[in-house]
């Protein structure tokens, strides 16, 4: 005879345990979940890239995985609403001078610096807040230092890269001071807490980051004087660090050269690794690419 008391009692304790097995997997998928979301937003991020301005540093078709931790894990939903700033938790050290960025478009909107956090780009950033750099025949000089870039933008022995635009082209923004895409500057990159006296000058350089910062309008009312938002105004006090980016592949590169300098908060983060790569072309994944570091 069969005891249904006893059939009764093993159905029942096979159900519980058979509840708490699914609830331990259930439990390990959320918290493996939440583990990943959280390294998602403090840790790292990865991108493909889609064109050759990077080349022969980032093909079109590497994935890169971009380290948040340098300068800072940026958390946008926790900004200010009010100037649209994100909010950045500090990070383990600062960006170094010819290390390779990724960033918000900074000029969305080509008069002036408007967020857009759903497009990056990937650059090098050749000069860092309180540099003062100088482009002259195509070559980079930091401080009154030749800056030599391993494979980056110019080989060791500094030799111009070639353009898509021709070495006199002058962009729109630095036409006034007579500046080119292959002499350039000297421009001074401000560096948070730096004051700098306004002129007719440095106007064009610094114009669209003040309104940028300040969210008034900058104008000259004769003179040398000027006014932001009807306030006269002689000297400015930057509040952010700003940075001088270029694409390796100079030739086929829009950058700092361009359309100016970045804002620290446009800056998702450094690119540490190609952790894949496939031809676009023949749609075969390029291996000895796959864990690459990025220099």
């Amino acid at each position: 005879m069969i005891d249904s008391k006893k059939h009764n009692i093993h159905d029942t304790e096979r159900t519980i345990n058979n509840s708490r097995y699914v609830g331990r997997i259930v439990l390990a998928i959320v918290i493996t979940m939440l583990v990943v979301i959280v390294l998602r937003i403090l840790v790292f991020a990865s991108f493909r890239i889609p064109s050759f301005s990077m080349e022969p540093t980032l093909f079109a078709g590497d994935f890169i995985l971009v380290n948040k931790l340098i300068p800072g894990p940026r958390i946008d939903f926790l900004g200010s609403s009010k100037d649209g700033r994100p909010f950045r938790l500090t990070g383990y050290r600062a960006i170094k001078r010819n290390q390779v960025l990724v960033f918000n478009d900074p000029y969305y909107k080509s008069k002036q610096i408007v967020k857009n956090w759903n497009v990056y780009h990937v650059k090098r950033c050749v000069g860092i807040p309180g540099d003062t750099l100088v482009i002259h025949n195509g070559a980079y000089y930091l401080n009154g230092q030749l800056n030599k870039f391993g494979d980056g933008i110019y080989a060791n022995d500094g030799q111009r890269a070639l353009y898509m635009s021709p070495r006199a082209y002058a962009p729109k923004m630095f036409k006034a001071l007579g500046w080119t895409i292959d002499d350039f500057g000297p421009i001074y990159i401000p560096r948070k807490g730096d004051i700098i006296t306004l002129d007719t000058a440095n106007i064009n350089l610094y114009r669209r980051i003040i309104e940028y910062e300040t969210g008034k309008k900058l104008i000259e009312i004769d003179g040398g004087i000027f006014s932001l938002d009807g306030h006269a105004s002689r000297q400015y006090q930057f509040d952010r660090n700003y940075y001088f980016m270029v694409g390796d592949n100079a030739m086929d590169s829009k950058d700092s050269r361009y359309w100016g300098l970045l804002p620290e908060d446009h800056i998702v983060g450094k690119v540490d690794y190609i952790w894949k790569s496939k031809d676009l072309g023949t749609n075969t994944y390029r291996f000895e690419r796959f864990f690459k570091p990025v220099e």
